[in-house]
């Protein structure tokens, strides 16, 4: 048959929507920014390490400067920088980079445009070493934002748009032995609280960038053995953060000896080492003995970093901790610690909130339920027995008496209040029941007087309610008392079964005994 077709040229045009969406429209957070220009730096000082030799290791540095007015934010390094050859190329390329996600933080070319987002202008400037200009780059960021707003961001190409946008130039610099690589953010619209706050900043930064552990952190040795072992170190760089003309305040993670914890404080008793068959990561977890989650937003849950910089916050372990049992999910906040990937085996995605869903990824996953399935048994075990002890009876028997003595002062007018005080007495009964098998003696005579504490505290409450709220309410009381020993019973399950069998056996469970 013959081929009557005929090519027809075509121009291929990009909009502004292009440029919008992969800069305004990528970061789910504005203040990734940050992020993305820490992550950058460390790649600039580690090339200056380990490539051009011009700077000793451990001799990295990244300067944060946020400016007395709140007004701009500086983020320096002293790392190779650019020369005046390529300054100016590289700065202007979008989604386009010279750099491997097997040795670089950064390797996609989008994210020194994340400031844009909330700056009047972007400026970047930087020199490399032997050379007598720097480079400077400014990009229009307010102008920029406006040609790229809907009804105007598809009528202008993405090179239209960067033409008029973006000016770069050269200018002398009397020191040829530095080099450095500086972008400052001036003049802000909407822009994230850690521009505008030291503390918040550090906050971030702690968790965030590939910063040392404090002096303070007694597993610092160990981790160090655990990562030589695995192949896959914990890098670092040194980050200052300088507050208007304050001094500078160095960085370190927030690991320390005690945590902030659901009951007041808590040390660990340990530091375990995980490590994966296949040697893409390596893992360490705080173990604590006392039940409950860390209430320290900077430092709970487990953190997954490559190169040691945070993928996302505590949502990827939290989404396996969920894959493996729904009941579980609660269990990423009982554990702290840190997974290091090993760089080579998996991709970050472009926002940097996850991986790549290629079958490393998923390999990588199924090695790391093995170890939220352990974590999880561990933390219900300690849960239960946390819930079956002297000490939380104690404290349940303090907080009933605290709620008869305000139902008394109102001459128990609330009679759903009394209803509730009951039903959450039965829960403890409950407990109790749970606790004294097993118990040495003491601890059971110790249970059983609580007991019975908490019965009187009951009849009370119930004396006080109408005669046909009172069976109504002991009927509702046992049926409560029954749905939570089920949703128990149900979670055991769920561990247990597969997920066929558990749906089985949950829809039969509920039939039968459940009001749902």
């Amino acid at each position: 048959m013959p081929d009557n077709r005929t090519s027809v040229p075509f121009d291929p045009f990009f909009g502004g929507f292009v440029l919008e969406t992969l800069t305004i429209g990528m970061y789910g957070e504005a203040r990734n920014a940050i992020r993305e220009y820490i992550q950058n730096g460390f790649d600039s000082v580690q090339r200056a390490i380990d490539e051009l030799k011009i700077l000793p290791a451990g001799g990295g540095l990244i300067e944060i400067e946020l400016a007395a007015d709140r007004k701009s934010l500086t983020i320096r390094d002293n790392g190779a920088g650019l020369s005046v050859k390529q300054a100016a190329t590289i700065l202007t390329r979008v989604g386009a980079s010279g750099k491997s996600h097997r040795h670089n933080a950064g390797f996609r070319g989008i994210g020194r445009l994340a400031g844009i987002v909330f700056s009047n202008t972007v400026t970047f400037t930087t020199k490399a070493k032997g050379e007598r200009e720097q480079t400077t780059v400014v990009f229009k960021a307010k102008a920029m934002r406006a040609a790229m707003a809907p009804g105007k961001g598809s009528t202008k190409s993405v090179q239209d748009l960067m033409r008029e946008s973006v000016d770069a130039y050269r200018t002398p610099h009397k020191d040829a032995q530095k080099h450095f690589f500086e972008v400052s953010l001036d003049g802000f619209t909407d822009p994230p609280d850690e521009c505008l706050s030291a503390t918040e900043m550090y906050d971030f930064v702690s968790q965030v960038a590939p910063v040392p552990y404090p002096a303070d952190f007694p597993y610092r040795v160990q981790l160090a053995a655990a990562a030589g072992e695995a192949g896959i170190p914990i890098e670092e760089v040194r980050i200052t953060i300088k507050d208007g003309e304050g001094r500078p305040k160095p960085v370190t993670k927030r690991y320390t000896d005690e945590y902030d914890f659901e009951s007041g404080t808590v040390a660990l008793n340990n530091c375990e080492i995980y490590r994966s068959p296949t040697h893409r990561w390596w893992a360490w977890v705080g173990k604590k003995d006392e039940s409950g989650a860390y209430t320290d937003t900077r430092v709970s849950g487990l953190r997954v970093r490559v190169r040691n910089i945070q993928i996302d916050g505590t949502a990827i372990v939290r989404d396996v901790f969920r894959d493996h049992a729904k009941s579980h999910v609660r269990f990423q906040d009982y554990f702290l610690g840190e997974i290091f990937v090993e760089p080579s085996a998996l991709v970050p995605n472009a926002r940097r909130d996850g991986f790549e869903e290629d079958a490393a990824w998923k390999r990588v996953r199924i090695e790391l339920a093995k170890v939220v399935k352990e974590l999880g048994k561990e933390a219900y075990a300690v849960s239960k027995q946390g819930q079956l002890s002297v000490e939380a009876q104690k404290t349940n028997l303090q907080t009933s008496k605290k709620e008869l003595k305000a139902l008394q002062r109102t001459n128990f007018a609330d009679a759903d209040r009394a209803i509730k005080l009951s039903k959450n007495i039965t829960t403890y009964q409950s407990r109790i029941a749970k606790g004294v098998l097993g118990a040495d003696m003491e601890t059971a005579a110790e249970l059983q007087a609580i007991g019975s504490a908490l019965s009187d505290i009951k009849l009370e409450a119930l004396s006080h309610v109408g005669g046909a709220a009172a069976a109504v309410d002991r009927e509702k009381v046992q049926q409560e008392a029954r749905d939570e020993f089920l949703q128990e019973i149900l979670a055991v399950l769920e561990e247990a079964l597969s997920p066929d069998c558990f749906a089985k056996a949950q829809e039969a469970l509920l039939a039968e005994f459940g009001e749902e």
